[in-house]
């Protein structure tokens, strides 16, 4: 009696496989790509708190000194210092409107960021006051102090 040495897979095996295979590369390629997309705008929305904490504590000091908050805009360049962000775009809007005498104890609201918007990569993301959204564009109407 003959013995059969042939040892391997059939074609029909290979092909199984390579069908297999196909299949969860098209189910698990598309949900890996929305985590990355996901991943992204969450690094967007960090550097957007940056940039915003950075500018909240520049008009913090501009109050403590009895300046006009629109002196932001003198201070850019320490905002993006401070925030190291790589955002193209960053500008606010106070809450209150421009002390343009000075700090006064009945217009704390105009050192108080109310809405910003952040972009980078071509991604816009807006504060609205309590949380960061994207958005499609910068309205024109929408920024009071833009800071870069």
């Amino acid at each position: 009696m003959k013995k059969n040495n042939n040892k391997g897979f059939t074609l029909v095996e290979l092909i199984v496989v390579l069908v297999i295979l196909a299949i969860l590369a098209a189910i698990l390629v598309p949900a890996l790509l929305g985590y990355i997309d996901r991943a992204r705008e969450k690094q967007y929305v960090l550097n957007a708190k940056s940039a915003l904490t950075a500018a909240q504590t520049e008009l913090s000091s501009l109050y403590g000194e009895n300046k006009s908050a629109s002196d932001i805009t003198s201070r850019a360049s320490t905002v993006k210092n401070t925030a190291d962000v790589p955002g193209t775009y960053f500008g606010i809007s106070t809450k209150g409107g421009d002390a343009a005498s000075g700090a006064v104890s009945t217009n704390h609201e105009a050192y108080t960021v109310g809405t910003a918007y952040y972009t980078e990569n071509s991604i816009t993301m807006y504060y609205d006051g309590s949380s960061w959204t994207k958005v499609d564009s910068v309205p024109s109407s929408g920024v009071q102090y833009k800071i870069w």
